[in-house]
């Protein structure tokens, strides 16, 4: 038997899993975030270790019992990135064969059995990426609005203040935002929350991610401004995404999509349906598919691919008996 660890890793928490080569799940654990770029290596460094270890503690075992670990990490962009991450990588696993891809590839495996189609995440940042029917790959850059991206949590609730700033400065249209962020942030007013991000931001991306939901929420009520906000961001994550696909040259093909990441999950139709409608102007026959595991499962078949392990129906029944 194979033992097989898969790591999930995100801006804002860090999944671990160890399961079997037949697909049993044996242990599994949560921890911080650990993207590098937004954190820094020495933090993406203990998290990885932190959680490795502790997966060998609880089970028994030994380094030399680990047989592959596969990691999908967001942060893993560029060049730059994977010489860092794989340097890290073989100071915490030393022997051990791993492999360090971007996290936008273990969310496209939840979903897909073959490797053909796109992914589009918006959790705490986004992402999108697509690969052809010849094995061409196509991923964006996801380092940012300078540098070409947008669309993920942080950047819904940066629109949110920044909105709820200007509603109080009668620079734009009334939002409840002027009042809702105040109070979910424990202010008073929009005067008070300014403390929070001036001269230094003070607050957590837990809180960013409050304010994310609170736009969801707000445009369920009816809240105009929530509303703009969320089809703007729905209609970016289309454009980026109908853009990988046009890279791999599948634009006419009946493409599968998947999609990943809290901010898709959010109670308002608003931004997926945006997302839809953009996605689908470059992209006619493009069809949206919801992953059918979480992404560290996603890590998991990545090892198997990786370890040349068929996917076959009795792996598919233990997956399922784990992940009911």
């Amino acid at each position: 038997m194979k033992h097989i660890i898969a790591f999930d890793g995100g801006g804002t928490k860090t999944h671990i899993a160890l399961f079997d080569d037949q697909g049993h799940l044996l242990y599994q654990n949560t921890g911080l975030g650990c993207n590098h770029s937004s954190s820094d290596g020495h933090q993406f460094k203990q998290v990885i270790e932190e959680l490795f270890l502790d997966a060998l503690k609880s089970k028994g075992l030994n380094k030399t019992d680990i047989d592959f670990i596969f990691l999908g990490l967001s942060g893993a962009d560029i060049e730059s990135d994977f010489i860092k991450l794989n340097q890290a990588g073989s100071k915490i696993f030393g022997n051990i064969p791993f492999k360090i891809v971007n996290d936008a590839w273990i969310i496209m495996r939840s979903g897909l059995k073959s490797p053909f189609g796109a992914v589009a995440i918006s959790g705490t940042g986004t992402n999108s990426a697509a690969i052809g029917l010849n094995g061409k790959k196509a991923i964006l850059r996801s380092l940012g609005f300078t540098l070409g991206i947008y669309g993920g949590g942080l950047d819904i609730a940066r629109e949110a203040l920044h909105f709820a700033f200007r509603s109080e400065e009668l620079t734009y249209k009334k939002t409840i935002l002027e009042v809702e962020i105040p109070f979910l942030l424990g202010c008073s007013n929009m005067n008070d929350v300014v403390d929070l991000f001036y001269p230094v931001t003070k607050i957590t991306k837990q809180d960013f991610g409050k304010i994310t939901a609170l736009v969801f929420d707000c445009a369920v009520k009816g809240d105009e401004v929530s509303q703009e906000i969320l089809i703007k961001i729905g209609k970016y994550i289309g454009e980026q995404t109908a853009g990988v696909i046009k890279q791999v040259q599948i634009e006419n093909l009946e493409v599968p999509v998947v999609i990943g990441g809290r901010v898709f999950d959010g109670i308002s139709p608003l931004l997926i349906d945006a997302f839809k409608k953009n996605l689908q102007l470059t992209c006619p026959k493009a069809y949206i598919i919801k992953p059918k595991y979480k992404p560290v499962v996603g890590a998991y078949l990545s090892a198997l691919d990786e370890l040349n392990i068929i996917q076959d129906e009795q792996i598919e029944k233990n997956l399922n008996e784990s992940w009911k």
